[in-house]
């Protein structure tokens, strides 16, 4: 049941609405909505049907009071931009003079500069996508909000960057760091490598080993210096030539010093750990 009054004023020419009520005689407000059955198993339906549109349809609406309600139900047509700025799923939607605003029932409270990963690529309920893009491609009200935060040209620039807490000299939006790290001599250790190489030859056979002074003669060591005796030196420097037995084993030692290249090629090293890639998005306001 409808209930409407309405009284003429001849001396003001004035009209009056009392309070309507749907299902009720006394409405306890402008409009009062009474379920016909609160309670019970009753299989009747009740409730409200808001109007239900497309995003076009919202889109193009000429003339639109504040507070209207309205329900999107296909986004298919039109697109989020102007006064559907907002309007990129389905649900409830209200305007707020200028644009259409998401209604938010999940209870979740944002505040402006607030910081999220998603799986998301593009810009949704007041979440700006931080790609680096000036401010004055924003819907006004997100270039106000970036603006009070400190954005006054663009949005960070959060591409292929991880995020970590300013230290007391950075300034919010501080950009560092590399993904990859490229080793310089003076980043090794200021040591000195040294090493010698003990190299050990084994020799089981017959062999010969020569005197600086040639092999003109045979030193054989006859008692009193005769034919063949004294030293290499006696006989005019011209040498003498020992040969060992083919059982004369013995070892000869060497010694080197080495010089080892590395053979790098001075690639850069990789410095990131394992990751998955998301977008970084900044809330700035439905």
């Amino acid at each position: 049941m409808k209930k409407l009054i309405l009284l003429s004023s001849v001396f003001l020419g004035e009209m009056v609405f009392a309070q309507v009520g749907i299902n009720t005689s006394n409405p306890k407000a402008t409009l009062d909505i009474v379920a016909r059955n609160a309670t019970g198993a009753i299989t009747d339906t009740d409730g409200i049907i808001i109007p239900h549109l497309d995003r076009q349809r919202a889109q193009n609406m000429a003339t639109v009071e504040t507070s209207t309600m309205i329900y999107v139900d296909n986004i298919s047509t039109g697109a989020n931009f102007g006064k559907a700025i907002h309007i990129d799923e389905m649900g409830f939607y209200y305007f707020d003079g200028d644009i259409w605003q998401k209604l938010n029932l999940n209870n979740n409270s944002y505040s402006l500069g607030d910081i999220q990963y998603s799986a998301r690529t593009t810009d949704h309920s007041g979440w700006y996508l931080l790609n680096g893009r000036s401010i004055t491609s924003l819907p006004i009200n997100a270039k106000l909000a970036a603006e009070s935060l400190g954005l006054t040209a663009s949005l960070f620039d959060a591409t292929d960057k991880t995020l970590k807490t300013k230290n007391i000299t950075e300034n919010i939006g501080t950009v560092g760091g590399s993904a990859f790290v490229t080793i310089l001599q003076n980043n090794l250790p200021n040591i000195t490598l040294t090493g010698t190489a003990n190299i050990t030859i084994n020799s089981a056979g017959s062999h010969t080993h020569g005197s600086d002074k040639g092999t003109g003669f045979l030193v054989t060591g006859l008692p009193g210096g005769g034919y063949g005796g004294g030293s290499a030196s006696s006989w005019g420097g011209t040498g003498a030539a020992n040969t060992t037995a083919s059982t004369g084993q013995h070892m000869h030692t060497l010694s080197q010093t080495l010089v080892v290249p590395l053979g790098g090629s001075n690639q850069p090293v990789d410095n990131r750990s394992a990751y998955l890639a998301l977008n970084t998005f900044i809330y700035l306001g439905e």
